[in-house]
């Protein structure tokens, strides 16, 4: 040793070293206990960037001598980390992010409340809106605009382009404070009835249809029938709830009898004035609505203020948020896999770790080392995390039923970073800060002379903790999952009241010339109708106002003959125009009466159909045929029908969706509704066809179109057939269902991988105790019931805190939930069973090794133990010294 430190300094001197210097390298080279000694102070000692640097470059190594355990990790969190930012991408695209408008908290939607009923509506009549904005005293501006865009073609030469276009007040782009980026907004003049055409194109219709022509303004376009000049071409970052091509101006005159609450009601509040303070001032404006139109007053009524993204997106948090929640516990469920296989690695380490603190290592010292290597393992999970969120995210909505607002975005930007970034700096400091606590000195202390498998009982406590956690959160994930699976079960199996097979729907629109009063718009839908069931290969065709599952539009109406003041004397029912046709073509049974037929025209006498719903509620055990019925009659002009007497009752139809009870229906031919309700719903909802075809036939679809565009000049939209309609009306169950069902699995195969390496750490930590007792007579039966008693206790107290939470947390599903209760028992015993038999299956393998190993195998280790117990105390001594020199 003397000799290579002579030459050791030598060589220093001639690099150029101070002599006491070379000296000093030289015994930090080649010094013994002494130089390790002199080494480890020097490190220690070195400044903090240089000490960082080393824990890095030590951190490396480390991690790339053990690269199934760094693969493993870092793929493991990527997936808990990405699994979260996808859903956040939609959460704060959808809930979080500001809306694109300048100053957006002070926009507000208006809806109307009702005294004694949940929730509010967001539609008012237009008389109400065009009073509001003259009598507030609270808002900068406001406008109206369609609660629904009109389906219109857009007439380029021989091609008829289907746009859909939102009638809208004057001022509706000063409201947004976004102007048009070419041409100008609607004023007061354009909304003059007959007024000449104006219109405004978005930005992707501009660029899309008019090649971004920069001179489009002034230009003029043919949509449906009429004539409009292109005014304005609205900026690109203008978007709403809905998607809208094109925006015209919606007239609207002042009518005491205008009760028909058609449109969105959309303010701009001062600067400092507050929702509050705009409601009670709203308030205010309904009494003087009351003195100046008093049939418009309903003293029940009242009016909230709700920012206008919350109006956008009421309907999407629930499922948003489950999502949330849902890879939060995902998350959890990682996070505690990555622990055990931290903590189990730690055991590897101690000797090595214990020789550095004999050495004099401080708890801060080794805590920065773990620190270090975590730092790495996380950032790359995190980063790697990000990377799937950007590839996930769009593929998520690309299958996800879900339909997002226009306004919503799923970039990864600032936010979602630094939300990665909380994560992954989160789990750095948990998967260092636990596994620091197991090997924190004072336990370290006497590690170098210890095997890893005596580590005393109680010290894989944390891990026992991780697994109860894991079966827990894996129970709630999995109630959560079968619930909705039970309820799509439930939805798809459920009786819908009319039958899909062999039908084919699409939608068509017509122009205002087309449908200009519902006499000359139902003898167009009977010749078109008369045509397609001239096609070879279909049985039977019908057009109707909406298709099964699918908005309709509700009417209020009276029993003629009735007493005011009987609790059954009015109603607000569901009504369905239609041609004749319909029952049979959707296989609706007719249960009284007789279905309409092509003689039921606008020159005939006003007839009417209910459903056997509608009869519960107004003719319970009476027979309904022949009494009549009023429609429309506090609508205001235009509205009011004429009376009608019923001819028919036919079965009920699940018409708001499979998870609603079957409305009271009023089915209407088309040629005899009042022509403003033919005006305003063929331009919102377009008309509906349903055509049933003959077994295997498939090749209608061509001659239905060629006599549309023939007789109309009309594209077919939205061309499917009747059973994706039903599905798509499920489709929001069906795909929590499969995310829910997908986050069930993985939890599930998480926990049981987390058990499994519990318990094999236990057999491993156990060898010899297991070895000395099988000597002393113990059966392998005993020990394998041992091992798998040990897993049942860990898998039933999971089960027991699972249980609690599923319980306690039953009404966050509730509202997502058909035909099955929240705290459904069979579903809590079903989800507690899979999870059990998982358990013991995952402590099979190693309650099996344990059952097979050999005792004298174990009692030759521990002889082995005892031959090594002089080399002990020998180290134990050495170890002693270093420490005092240190």
């Amino acid at each position: 040793m003397e000799e290579h430190l002579v030459m050791q300094t030598e060589a220093n001197v001639r690099a150029g070293m101070a002599p006491e210097e070379a000296r000093r390298q030289a015994r930090l080279k080649f010094g013994g206990m002494e130089g390790i000694r002199e080494r480890y102070h020097a490190e220690e000692s070195s400044p903090f960037a240089e000490g960082l640097l080393r824990d890095f470059r030590y951190a490396f190594r480390v991690l790339g001598k053990s690269p199934g355990f760094t693969i493993a990790a870092i793929l493991i969190l990527a997936l808990g980390i990405g699994a979260n930012l996808t859903v956040f991408l939609v959460l704060y695209g959808v809930l979080l992010k500001p809306l694109p408008f300048p100053h957006a908290r002070q926009l507000v939607r208006l809806e109307r409340s009702y005294e004694g009923m949940s929730g509010s509506f967001p539609a008012y009549a237009g008389t109400q809106a065009l009073f509001f904005r003259r009598a507030n005293r609270s808002f900068q501006s406001m406008a109206a605009y369609d609660f629904i865009p009109s389906h219109a073609n857009l007439l380029q030469g021989d091609n008829a382009v289907p746009i859909s276009v939102l009638r809208v007040t004057a001022g509706f782009f000063r409201t947004f404070d976004l102007q048009p980026a070419m041409g100008r907004d609607f004023t007061a003049k354009d909304m003059v009835p007959n007024a000449a055409g104006v219109i405004v194109l978005s930005d992707t219709l501009w660029r899309r249809q008019f090649n971004a022509d920069p001179n489009i303004l002034g230009r003029g376009i043919t949509v449906g029938n009429r004539s409009y000049t292109v005014i304005g071409v609205a900026n690109r970052g203008f978007v709403l709830d809905v998607k809208s091509d094109a925006w015209t101006p919606l007239p609207i005159v002042e009518s005491p009898k205008d009760n028909v609450n058609f449109y969105n009601l959309v303010g701009r509040m001062k600067a400092g004035v507050t929702e509050d303070a705009a409601t009670a001032d709203l308030k205010r404006v309904m009494l003087e609505i009351k003195n100046t139109y008093p049939d418009l007053w309903n003293q029940r009524e009242g009016t909230r203020v709700l920012d206008l993204r919350d109006s956008f997106t009421g309907n999407l948090r629930p499922a948003l948020r489950l999502l949330m929640g849902a890879v939060g516990l995902i998350l959890i469920i990682v996070a505690a896999n990555i622990l055990g296989l931290l903590l189990t690695r730690a055991v590897a380490r101690r000797h090595e770790l214990g020789v550095r603190v004999a050495l004099g290592a401080s708890g801060w010292r080794m805590l920065r080392q773990l620190l270090a290597e975590n730092t790495l393992i996380c950032f790359a999970g995190g980063g790697a995390g990000i990377i799937v969120a950007r590839i996930a995210a769009p593929l998520l909505m690309h299958f996800s039923p879900i339909e997002l607002p226009q306004f919503a975005s799923l970039r990864i930007g600032g936010a979602e970073v630094a939300l990665a970034g909380g994560l992954t700096l989160a789990c750095t400091i948990l998967f260092s800060a636990v596994p620091a606590l197991e090997m924190r000195p004072s336990r370290l202390g006497g590690s170098v002379q210890l095997n890893s498998t005596r580590i005393v009982q109680g010290r894989n406590m944390a891990q026992k903790i991780l697994v109860v956690s894991e079966v827990a959160i894996s129970l709630v994930l999995l109630v959560v999952a079968i619930l909705l699976l039970t309820t799509f079960w439930k939805l798809v199996h459920t009786p819908r009241g009319f039958g899909t097979r062999n039908v084919l729907t699409f939608k068509t629109s017509f122009t205002d010339q087309q449908a200009a009063t519902s006499a000359v718009l139902g003898q167009r839908l009977n010749v078109l109708k008369s045509r397609i069931e001239a096609v070879p290969g279909v049985e039977s065709a019908a057009a109707a106002i909406s298709l099964p599952t699918q908005l309709t539009l509700d009417n209020p109406f009276v029993i003629v003959g009735r007493a005011a003041n009987r609790g059954d004397a009015d109603g607000n029912g569901e009504y369905i125009s239609t041609t004749s046709g319909l029952f049979k073509t959707l296989d609706i049974p007719v249960m009284e009466g007789r279905a309409f037929s092509d003689s039921d025209t606008h020159a005939s006498a006003p007839v009417l159909i209910v459903n056997q719903e509608f009869t519960r509620m107004f003719f319970p055990h009476q027979n309904p045929i022949g009494r009549q019925v009023l429609i429309g009659t506090l609508l205001g002009p235009g509205f009011k029908d004429q009376i009608r007497e019923i001819v028919g009752v036919v079965g009920d139809v699940k018409q708001d969706g499979l998870d609603q009870p079957a409305p009271d229906i009023l089915y209407l031919p088309t040629a005899q509704v009042p022509d403003r309700f033919t005006k305003m719903d063929v331009g919102s909802l377009g008309e509906s066809w349903m055509v049933r075809t003959r077994a295997g036939q498939t090749d209608v679809l061509p001659s239905i179109r060629k006599i549309f565009m023939d007789n109309s000049q009309t594209p077919l939209l939205s061309v499917e057939p009747l059973s994706e309609v039903i599905n798509a009306s499920v489709a929001r169950q069906r795909f929590s269902m499969i995310l829910l069902c997908g986050f069930g699995l993985i939890s599930l195969l998480l926990g049981a991988a987390g058990l499994y390496g519990v318990m094999s750490y236990n057999v491993a930590r156990q060898t010899r105790e297991i070895g000395v007792r099988m000597a002393l007579g113990a059966q392998r039966a005993d020990i394998a019931r041992a091992v798998l008693r040990h897993a049942g206790l860990l898998v039933g107290i999971g089960l027991a805190i699972g249980i609690a939470a599923s319980l306690l947390g039953a009404k966050i599903v509730g509202s997502l939930l058909f035909g099955v209760k929240p705290r459904d028992p069979l579903t809590l015993a079903a989800a507690s069973a899979v999870l059990l038999l998982t358990g013991l299956f995952a402590a099979w393998w190693p309650a099996r090794r344990a059952a097979r190993i050999e005792p004298m195998e174990a009692l030759e280790r521990i002889a082995m133990m005892r031959d090594w117990e002089p080399r002990r105390r020998s180290s134990r001594a050495s170890l002693k010294e270093a420490k005092e020199l240190v």
